[in-house]
């Protein structure tokens, strides 16, 4: 895997785990294969367009978006929105991944504290990896776990097979 699909994938992963009531929609344009996000403006009815790094859009590119969003739902549309995990599906992934090492240190603690996966952006996981060097080891391969459900649960939301591959590759 390159860089750039890495980069995809894990965007893919920020946009899927994204707390339902955020207010920011994510999307991938096939036309122009590239991803995006909306974000809402107090006081305007048009959302703000972001690109994969949150850097506005211009003008142009954000009317472009703008009329592609707009016929979105008809068959000839290339904009894909992007699903959003339920907190109960981020849990089950993770305590998915955790029966993979049973026996491993804390492993009742950890188990607690994935049960509370509060509405926020990515998993509990990724931040007790972050803050718990004892893990560290188990670290790669929750990545590759966490990177192939993303895969997998886009394309049993789009009902699309593949769809995951054509996005990141």
């Amino acid at each position: 895997m390159n860089s750039l699909q890495l980069f995809n994938l894990h965007w893919l992963c920020y946009a899927m785990t994204a707390p339902g009531n955020g207010g920011a929609r994510y999307y991938y344009d096939g036309q122009a294969q590239k991803f995006f996000c909306t974000k809402p403006v107090a006081g305007r009815e048009e959302p703000e367009f972001f690109n994969m790094v949150d850097l506005k859009v211009d003008v142009v590119e954000s009317f472009a978006l703008s009329e592609k969003l707009r016929i979105m739902e008809g068959e000839s549309s290339f904009i894909v929105e992007i699903p959003r995990l339920q907190v109960s599906d981020k849990i089950s992934v993770q305590l998915m991944f955790l029966s993979r090492f049973p026996g491993i240190v804390h492993e009742d603690d950890i188990r607690l504290v994935v049960e509370k996966q509060a509405d926020a952006h990515g998993f509990v996981l990724d931040k007790m990896f972050a803050k718990n060097s004892a893990l560290n080891p188990m670290e790669p391969y929750w990545e590759e776990f966490k990177f192939k459900t993303i895969q997998y649960y886009l394309e049993i939301y789009t009902g699309l097979q593949g769809i995951a591959l054509k996005l990141i590759g």
